[in-house]
């Protein structure tokens, strides 16, 4: 048996090579029924990949999930002080455009996706979250 730590317990599991592919989700009511939405996953590299065929894969990932799912913008830039990828896009669902910011980043063997999106009329106030969240990360390590 192993320990895995959750913020609020910990559990115990067989011996079993398990991955964390956690994902946050944080939520904001805007004005009407509009929400804000931030979401932090992590997901273990098992292959050799560099970092652009990472977000390849994410992007295509989203495609198949999410109606309309295109890339707007993609830009290497530093995601707390390591090498990163901001991708703008938006997409579709019951009626609604969506606006995402998303920001790639390798970090100790996992890649780290944190993204926000809101209803493509609220692409204000969702890019100044992302800038807020993106130029705070400071990493954590052992």
């Amino acid at each position: 048996m192993a320990n895995y730590y959750i913020n609020e317990a910990v559990l115990d599991l067989p011996e079993r090579p398990l991955s964390d592919k956690t994902i946050h989700g944080l939520e904001c009511k805007l004005s009407g029924d509009k929400t804000l939405c931030v979401f932090v996953h992590r997901r273990r590299i098992e292959e050799a990949k560099s970092l652009e065929e990472l977000v390849e894969g994410n992007v295509a990932l989203n495609k198949r999930r999410l109606l309309g799912f295109a890339v707007l913008e993609e830009t290497e830039t530093a995601v707390g002080g390591l090498p990163g990828i901001h991708v703008r896009a938006r997409w579709r669902d019951q009626g609604t455009v969506f606006y995402q910011r998303q920001a790639h980043v390798v970090f100790e063997e996992q890649l780290m996706i944190f993204a926000v999106s809101a209803p493509l009329d609220e692409q204000a106030i969702c890019d100044e979250t992302f800038d807020d969240l993106v130029g705070t990360i400071t990493w954590r390590t052992a």
